[in-house]
């Protein structure tokens, strides 16, 4: 069972605005028919990381895969699920509906080993990219993970060391150079100047240890490296702090609760930005 219940109505309500606002403006997503998506959850050991609200973070992921399945969206989509940990990933699920997507979240289970992320996120996107390939559809990557890579087979083709250089600048022959190439290109040895082929969403799940209380953290080279490849696909990024409740949908002013307030300032912000 998941530990939280949405206010379905509210969530809908507000996305909903926004989605019949984005459909006034003409987006890009007119050019599809459908989207495929690849939900892929980290169920390595240190996804039972326990959080602030007494959830781990495997438990709280369910729950934001949930969340992210039934929320309106302008096109039909089909959901995969996909976990991995240790040196590879299980198909948990082939690519069905939302309500069966859901059912199948309430199954999984969290794993003990390490982080196999270049692996999973390189062959999911070329799963993506074999799927119904007749369909004009937007092709997307969810990825819910709490941790960088650190254990995919060297003999995979996105295996690779770490980048020294953050991103954009990422270090040729890196899994993180590589990844990107694969969201790009389709291809993890060819990079491009052309647009992704792929959309690349990133929750992730983290703490920060921080030694002087008064000083904001630098960001990450992991959190960048995720954040920027959000950003240049068209996805989205959410970091996900342990100390934190989980985001909820269509909580547009933050306070924990979806209501009018939050409509409303959906329609009085739309197109300020």
């Amino acid at each position: 069972m998941f530990p939280r219940t949405l206010n379905r109505w509210a969530s809908r309500a507000v996305a909903g605005a926004a989605l019949a606002l984005a459909s006034l403006s003409g987006t890009a997503a007119q050019a599809f028919t459908e989207e495929h998506v690849i939900i892929l959850i980290d169920r390595s050991g240190s996804m039972m990381t326990t959080r602030a609200s007494g959830q781990t973070r495997f438990a709280d992921a369910l729950v934001r895969g949930r969340d992210f399945v039934q929320m309106p969206n302008a096109l039909p989509r089909l959901y995969a699920i996909w976990s991995f940990e240790g040196a590879s990933y299980r198909r948990e699920q082939g690519f069905e509906d939302g309500a069966k997507t859901v059912a199948t979240l309430g199954r999984l289970t969290s794993g003990v080993g390490a982080t196999p992320l270049a692996l999973a996120v390189c062959d999911a996107a070329d799963e993506l990219l074999q799927f119904a390939p007749g369909i004009d559809a937007r092709k997307v990557v969810h990825l819910i993970s709490d941790g960088e890579e650190n254990s995919t087979p060297e003999d995979t083709l996105c295996y690779g060391p770490p980048s020294i250089t953050r991103y954009p600048n990422l270090t040729e022959g890196s899994w993180e150079w590589k990844i990107r190439n694969m969201l790009k290109t389709g291809d993890p040895l060819r990079d491009s100047p052309n647009p992704f082929q792929l959309v690349f969403d990133a929750d992730v799940f983290f703490n920060h240890l921080t030694l002087a209380p008064a000083a904001a953290p630098p960001e990450p080279a992991f959190h960048a490296l995720l954040k920027g490849l959000s950003q240049a696909s068209g996805g989205t990024f959410t970091p996900i702090e342990d100390t934190r409740p989980i985001p909820v949908p269509g909580d547009t002013n933050q306070d924990g609760c979806v209501n009018s307030t939050d409509y409303y300032l959906v329609l009085a912000n739309y197109g300020l930005s």
